[in-house]
This record gives structure tokens, sequence and C-alpha cells, in this order.
């Protein structure tokens, strides 16, 4: 169950960050925050440290 909420979040993280690179202008056409590379890395991330919270409890 972990697995597949790390999954989904983090390919709903991409395609949120690819939705904001789309439509934030800064003339560059390929993404001048790279936000579809950092809001998968973050939700990667805290899905992690969750499984690490949750481990050291039992």
């Amino acid at each position: 169950m972990t697995y597949t909420i790390a999954i989904i979040s983090t390919l709903a993280a991409w395609f949120v960050g690819l939705f904001a690179d789309a439509n934030i202008d800064f003339g560059d056409p390929q993404g001048f925050l790279a936000l579809r590379v950092l809001f998968p890395v973050l939700a990667m991330g805290i899905c992690i440290l969750k499984a690490i919270k949750e481990s050291d409890k039992k």
C-alpha cells in the first residue's frame, strides 16, 4: 500500500510541476524553475520520511 501511495503522489507531483512550468513564463520554453523535477523529488522524499517514521514505531 505504501508503494502505491508513493508512486501516485510522485506522478501527481510531476503533473503539477509540468503544469506549473508550462504556465509560468520566464521566457525560457524549457521551464526555468524545473518544478517538474522539484515537486516529484519532494513528494518521494516525504513518502520515504513517512515510511521511516512508521517503521520506527513498530
